[in-house]
């Protein structure tokens, strides 16, 4: 019997969008005025993804996400040569995920179908909230009402594989408010839903607003409400809260290309600012590199050389066992010591954590240790200050 293949994922970064949110500090651009050259900027795609992917013609593509900026504002002819050039280079599998964000706006929804003949076969929506007002300030261009809509008609097409985004801790929000748009937003869902907090990120115009205190945001304690009454709202509905902040009331609807990252698996980025980690083929050396984050400069790089590497370095032992656990215990269902000492060289879990501080944080209810499995895992409560706990139990 043939060995198997190593699963690898690939990220593809559309940089454009039609609008900058306030609160959004993802690498991205404005549409150009004169408009977006499509053709130059998908060629320059396809180059890259011919240089990154040939050294790994013997793993097998268990998803492709397109996520930018705004992937669907790109023409989904152009979609689906990534799509079909990607699966020469290294086959799709039988079961591959295919995703595209969209924005709910009435000429992205009008593109739907042409996409899911292109070969996208998962949707991600950014509906954000359901409040126009809050759309407003936040610099978005659809209403709350177009948001329903476009995850209605997207459940037509693509049925239990519609996914879409909201946010808690706008300005302003109360309680019942958020109750009442969850509310809604559970009536809408397909099989998956992502719901965040809203984080002021440092260089974005919400952050200068809130240093200006233009913008007052709810208060820790109410936005700690919000999080517990999510959770317990998403439950009610079926739906399992399985990593920070997605939530999928089937395990198939449940995201594989993200759940790839948490996991540790391969994955190659290809467009402007992409991450990539990846075992070198030749050397058996972990990599990490990033693109050059400035569209034009990338474009031309690709042009010149084949892709717009910025940056690569090998991930240092530490840096990869740390990523593991990081990662690992964003999911309900943790890390466990295989999966560690796959990535650690053998080293088990218990001889790389704190373990007094492990220990103390079982005790008190927000950690699990899986015996019959080996697995370190968060519990809901757990869940909610992961960030926290991890400060303390990795060395």
């Amino acid at each position: 019997m043939a060995a198997a293949r190593v699963p690898l994922s690939l990220y593809v970064h559309w940089p454009y969008c039609s609008f900058l949110c306030k609160f959004c500090a993802f690498s991205k651009a404005r549409v150009p005025s004169q408009g977006v050259d499509h053709e130059r900027i998908t060629n320059a795609l396809i180059k890259e993804l011919r240089t990154s992917l040939a050294p790994h013609k013997d793993k097998e593509l268990r998803s492709i996400y397109f996520g930018g900026g705004t992937p669907s504002l790109a023409l989904p002819r152009n979609i689906g040569r990534i799509i079909d050039e990607a699966n020469k280079l290294v086959p799709l599998t039988a079961d591959a995920e295919v995703t595209l964000e969209s924005n709910p706006t009435l000429a992205e929804v009008a593109k739907m179908r042409d996409f899911k003949q292109a070969g996208v076969n998962r949707y991600s929506i950014g509906i954000q909230t359901l409040d126009d007002e809050s759309l407003r300030k936040m610099g978005r261009l659809h209403t709350g009402a177009e948001g329903l809509a476009a995850v209605d008609r997207a459940k037509t097409l693509f049925p239990g594989r519609v996914t879409f985004d909201m946010i808690f801790g706008f300005e302003s929000q109360t309680l019942r408010q958020w109750r009442t748009e969850l509310e809604t937003a559970l009536d809408h869902a397909d099989r998956h839903i992502s719901i965040y907090q809203l984080t002021v990120e440092p260089g974005t115009p919400l952050f200068r607003d809130q240093r200006a205190q233009r913008v007052v945001l709810p208060s820790d304690d109410v936005q700690a409400q919000m999080y517990e009454m999510t959770v317990a709202m998403c439950r009610a509905r079926g739906f399992r809260h399985y990593e920070v902040s997605s939530y999928a009331s089937h395990p198939s609807a449940e995201s594989m290309h993200n759940t790839g990252y948490w996991r540790g698996q391969q994955w190659v980025g290809i467009g402007p600012s992409a991450h990539s980690r990846f075992t070198d083929p030749a050397s058996g050396q972990r990599i990490s590199s990033v693109r050059i984050p400035d569209t034009r400069r990338w474009v031309q790089q690709c042009e010149s050389v084949g892709h717009g590497t910025g940056k690569e370095l090998a991930v240092g032992d530490a840096e990869a066992k740390q990523e593991a656990v990081v990662f690992g215990l964003r999911m309900q269902d943790g890390i466990s010591d295989q999966c560690f000492m796959g990535i650690s060289g053998g080293q088990p879990l218990a001889s790389y954590l704190c373990m007094d501080r492990v220990q103390y944080y079982i005790d008190e209810g927000h950690l699990l240790w899986h015996a019959p499995t080996a697995c370190l895992a968060p519990t809901e409560r757990g869940l909610q200050v992961i960030d926290t706990i991890l400060l303390e139990i990795i060395p």
